[in-house]
């Protein structure tokens, strides 16, 4: 008679779930039951056009210091990764092709920022998600489960309230101050402090050569500002709430009748105590009474793993 004991080990899968954004990319290691064993962080890994291989890089760089803290060997079982920037077919494709060949895991899917995100949210259950980051995008999924959206189209053209925007606030600022077209604030000092100018003329040539994502980390100096009451700051933070308000606002009409509509958040703007936070809330309740606001912002990572737990082996 074979004991329970004689059985062969069964050997647990191990999975990746990335999120691959504008500014920073995080990466969770965890196993078939979704238990996190190690987390990771590094710089932005969004796609762009033609740019699989520079992603997969800085995503592969992340995969494997995650793996080295839980002591995994590589490939892994399945990979999904959701990246900013990945929302049509032919970046996915790119993509996938990029992270098979750095050896990650037997298996990769690719998919835009968005349904990880919506999974991480609500799992497969109807909800607006506002993501503010380095841009600003809103989804909806409805009852039904199809995924609309609203703005998110970069920051040439859109990302309203995310910290791009936020960051544009406070370099205009600044300039303003300076011409006395603007109440005094310390968001000229604090700029120059964080990237060790000496002056205006200093941060005028630093913001000629400057990145979207440079740019981006200026935001949360303004949320600072804000934070410790100064009026210009705060301004810049109700009207980046306010766009971010009207994402969401632009999505209800998805949900018709007056049933509850659950809203939740996801991007590093979000964080707790963040003055955009409190903005958001407040004008959310006043704007959009159905509104159900989840308690916690999203972590994007553990829905990528849900959907790394779902790839049929």
């Amino acid at each position: 008679m074979k004991h329970q004991s004689d059985s062969p080990t069964v050997r647990q899968s191990v999975l990746i779930g990335v999120d691959a954004g504008g500014s920073h990319t995080a990466v969770a290691i965890a196993n078939g039951s979704l238990h996190v064993l190690a987390r990771a962080e590094g710089p932005g890994a969004a796609m762009r056009p033609d740019g699989g291989t520079r992603s997969a890089a800085v995503i592969a760089e992340v995969v494997r210091d995650a793996a080295g803290r839980a002591g995994v060997t590589l490939p892994a079982d399945r990979l999904v990764v959701g990246a900013a920037g990945a929302g049509r077919e032919p970046e996915r494709e790119q993509l996938v092709a990029a992270l098979l060949a750095c050896g990650l895991a037997g298996e990769v899917r690719a998919l835009g920022d968005a349904e990880a995100a919506l999974t991480a949210a609500f799992q497969d259950g109807p909800g607006i998600l506002v993501s503010a980051g380095t841009g600003s995008i809103a989804y909806a999924r409805d009852a039904h489960g199809a995924v609309h959206r609203s703005g998110g189209y970069g920051w040439q053209m859109s990302d309203e309230g995310g910290g791009y925007w936020l960051g544009r606030r406070a370099l205009e600022t600044a300039g303003r101050a300076v011409d006395a077209r603007e109440e005094g604030s310390t968001l000229l000092t604090r700029l120059l402090a964080a990237l060790a100018l000496q002056d205006f003329d200093g941060l005028i040539r630093w913001a000629a050569n400057a990145t979207a994502a440079q740019v981006a980390a200026l935001a949360p100096h303004v949320l600072n500002a804000a934070g410790e009451g100064e009026a210009v700051a705060k301004r810049a933070v109700d009207a980046a709430a306010r766009e971010l308000v009207g994402l969401a606002r632009s999505l209800e009409r998805r949900f018709p009748g007056r049933e509850p509509v659950p809203v939740a958040l996801a991007g590093g703007l979000f964080h707790q105590g963040s003055a955009l936070l409190t903005a958001f809330q407040r004008l959310l309740n006043a704007d959009m009474p159905r509104a159900r606001l989840a308690s916690e912002p999203v972590d994007p990572v553990l829905g990528a793993l849900r959907l790394a737990r779902e790839i049929p082996s």
